[in-house]
Formats: structure tokens, C-alpha cells, sequence
């Protein structure tokens, strides 16, 4: 009895000493670990996590990722202008970030998709075409530009008569 009294006082103490930067991050594993995709509470809830750890640690590594996986929450919740607005800070303010290709791709695509602006998203994809000719997403980036503002039976036909 006495050792399990130390012993829960022993997790007690090491749960009280964690930093507010390891809550948050433990937090968001959590989320993570919940299947959010169905529920629109838990992926909004996963978001504000994201957004509240990018707001309070703005310098951390993990920054860009979770201004990107911010995004990509924001568009499954029909928030198409504040996933852009995310990925603009993020393209802009972490340069150098890993997810800046992904993030200029899903900006046109965000653009083309949920906005309806053809004009910014021929403009991104052209960018990105010229930024990254290489990249994992160049021929899907090509592909958007080809089609851009057709139906999918014009896209259909145009891929019949090549």
C-alpha cells in the first residue's frame, strides 16, 4: 500500500513538471491518435491545437507542420480563406520549411477547388511549376494548369483525343 501511494506521488510530481510546450505537444498526440476524421469536434478541436502551439512557439521546429496540418484541417472544415491565409504565413514566414512545395501546391489547389479563383490558382500552379519543375507534385500542378476551369466530362474528352 505504501509503495503505490509513493509511487502515485512519484507520477503526480513528474506530471506537474511538465513544461507547458510538452502539454501542448502531448495534447496534440492525443488528438492525433483519435480518429478526427469523422468528427468535425475533434478535427476542430486538433486545429486550434495546432494554431495555439504556432502562436505560442513560433521559432519551435514543429512550427511549419503544424501550420500546414492547420490547413489542411481548415479546408476539410470548409475554411478555405483561413487554410490559405495559414499557408500564406506559413510560405512566408518559414521560407526554408520542408512543407513550402506542399504548401504552395495545396494554396492553388485550395484556390482552384474550394475558392473558385482560377486567376490565383493558375498563378500559383504557375509558380510552383517554376519554383519546383521537379517535385513530387510538378505533373499533378501541370495536369491543374491543363484543366483548369473545365468540367470533368471536357477533361474527359481532352484526354480522349490526345
Amino acid at each position: 500500500m505504501r509503495i503505490s501511494l509513493i509511487i502515485l506521488l512519484c507520477v503526480t510530481i513528474l506530471a506537474a513538471c511538465q513544461s507547458p510546450k510538452e502539454k501542448a505537444l502531448k495534447n496534440i498526440k492525443g488528438l492525433e491518435s483519435n480518429d478526427s476524421a469523422f468528427s468535425t469536434e475533434l478535427m476542430t478541436e486538433l486545429k486550434l491545437a495546432y494554431l495555439d502551439f504556432v502562436k505560442t512557439y513560433p521559432d519551435d521546429e514543429l512550427t511549419p507542420e503544424f501550420l500546414f496540418k492547420g490547413a489542411q484541417r481548415a479546408i476539410v472544415l470548409e475554411q478555405a480563406n483561413e487554410a490559405v491565409d495559414l499557408l500564406q504565413q506559413l510560405c512566408s514566414k518559414y521560407p526554408k520549411s520542408n512543407f513550402k512545395e506542399d504548401a504552395t501546391f495545396l494554396m492553388a489547389y485550395t484556390y482552384e477547388n474550394n475558392l473558385n479563383d482560377l486567376n490565383k490558382a493558375q498563378a500559383l500552379y504557375k509558380e510552383f511549376i517554376t519554383k519546383y519543375p521537379k517535385g513530387e507534385l510538378a505533373q499533378d500542378a501541370e495536369f491543374a494548369l491543363d484543366n483548369l476551369g473545365k468540367s470533368p466530362e471536357e477533361m474527359l474528352n481532352s484526354a480522349t483525343e490526345d
